[in-house]
């Protein structure tokens, strides 16, 4: 999904935006340094976590809940940085790229080199 239908898919949910952070892809969508995403990648409070009974819910291969088809959860916001992004709190650059780097999957490849070449300008 592109930047207009994630933000219209997330609204869907009516999550308040004080109760979780845009992970991974998402954030790098909102930020204009990706095109689309497959899914949304949050992390919540507990408080959001407990309304939506999370406990309860399947998980993923990684450990994520998914309380709904398309969303995959960790109730770890508490402690986790993030940047405003047009409202939104959205994972740092930096952890994104420490977990990219980290995982080092074809997939993250190209992300990394968007990431690493955005904070070069960045930095200028």
């Amino acid at each position: 999904m592109n930047k207009a239908e994630f933000i219209k898919k997330l609204e869907t949910y009516g999550f308040p935006k004080s109760e979780f952070v845009i992970l991974s892809g998402g954030s790098l969508l909102l930020r204009g340094l990706r095109e689309e995403t497959a899914d949304l990648d949050l992390s919540c409070s507990g408080k959001l976590a407990e309304e939506l009974n999370l406990k309860k819910c399947a998980k993923d291969e990684a450990g994520c809940f998914v309380p709904y088809e398309d969303v995959q959860m960790k109730p770890d916001m508490e402690g986790r940085a993030y940047d405003l992004i047009e409202g939104y709190r959205c994972q740092t650059l930096t952890d994104i790229l420490a977990l990219k780097r980290r995982l080092m999957r074809p997939k993250d490849m190209r992300d990394i080199e968007v990431i690493e070449e955005w904070m070069k300008g960045e930095k200028r």
